[in-house]
């Protein structure tokens, strides 16, 4: 079985420095050094194109990896294991995933929660799960992810959450299956995402720092947001999909007047919805249903980094 390993840093690939956690090259892909020297039947081939700390990632890193990914595509491997931060995991699992989602091979993304020199961590668990879900051949993009209570679970890339300082993952809607004594065990469907094919290696995303996220808390004062020159807003919204429209609705309809789109993320479908949103819809906001917050922001960053078509077009697709 043949399988490419793209490293892009992370805890995965860090050490203590100095007292501190950071990305060392001599550890980028240790996780895979690891794996060699206990199992034999896998053949890696290993590319390093970024090397950070997740929470640094920048348009450029971001343009480095989506350049990579569409240079990849019809390589003859079984399937691609990308390598990197948790901090991040739900907004690079749903980039790669976006990215990935026509391929017809197996995709995870792997990260860990300690230094893999800390016997307690994750990653070496959740990087021998990826090669079995690529053994097994399951086309998609996952993420295996091993929880503090010993549970492997494996989520569709484009429907993990972010864990913020939770020490565990959870998807929007249910995990794709477990991983029970070395087997794969399908639960649900594996959740996916598309974006149309507008991207390839000689047309890939540009991107920038050209859309906001807003989250909802009390008394947020948008006067403070500095919106000017974003060609797009993504909205979160609190539990029950609500938000302040009261504050929301002056303060976000002058972009709409102006032709900037303002989405609103993630309503579930067949819920009802409360005045607050419904006043938001009605002002020109546009509704984002099932779909996470953290894929609805991935996809809308590639929606405007793209010329080939509207990005409301882009986003419905």
């Amino acid at each position: 079985m043949k399988v490419l390993v793209i490293t892009t840093g992370g805890t995965i690939g860090s050490a203590f420095d100095g007292g501190a956690v950071d990305v060392s090259a001599a550890q980028s892909a240790a996780v895979v050094e690891q794996y060699r020297a206990q199992h034999g039947d896998v053949t890696f081939t290993v590319q390093s194109p970024v090397n950070i700390l997740s929470e640094s990632v920048t348009a450029a890193e971001l343009n480095t990896l989506a350049r990579v990914i569409l240079n990849t595509e019809d390589k003859e491997y079984d399937g691609v294991i990308f390598t990197c931060g948790s901090d991040n995991l739900g907004y690079l699992a749903a980039f790669i995933a976006l990215l990935t989602c026509r391929w017809e091979k197996p995709v995870a993304i792997v990260a860990s929660d300690r230094v893999l020199s800390d016997p307690a961590a994750n990653g070496y668990p959740n990087f021998c799960c990826a090669v079995e879900l690529i053994r097994r051949g399951e086309c998609g993009a996952y993420v295996p992810y091993r929880n503090a209570d010993g549970t492997m679970l494996i989520h569709a890339a484009a429907d993990i959450r972010q864990a913020d300082q939770s020490p565990d993952f959870f998807s929007f809607h249910a995990p794709f299956g477990v991983l029970e004594n070395g087997a794969v065990i399908q639960k649900e469907r594996c959740f996916t995402q598309m974006i149309p094919a507008v991207f390839d290696r000689d047309h890939p995303p540009v991107i920038s720092d050209s859309i906001a996220l807003i989250h909802p808390y009390p008394l947020l004062d948008y006067a403070a947001l500095n919106l000017q020159g974003k060609r797009a807003v993504l909205h979160t919204l609190y539990h029950s999909a609500t938000l302040d429209s009261g504050r929301a609705v002056p303060a976000i309809k002058p972009l709409f007047e102006a032709g900037v789109p303002v989405y609103l993320g993630s309503l579930r479908s067949g819920k009802a919805l409360y005045k607050t949103t419904a006043d938001m819809i009605a002002a020109g906001a546009i509704p984002l249903y099932d779909i996470s917050p953290e894929c609805a922001y991935m996809k809308l960053l590639l929606a405007v980094s793209q010329d080939r078509m509207p990005i409301r077009a882009f986003m419905e697709a």
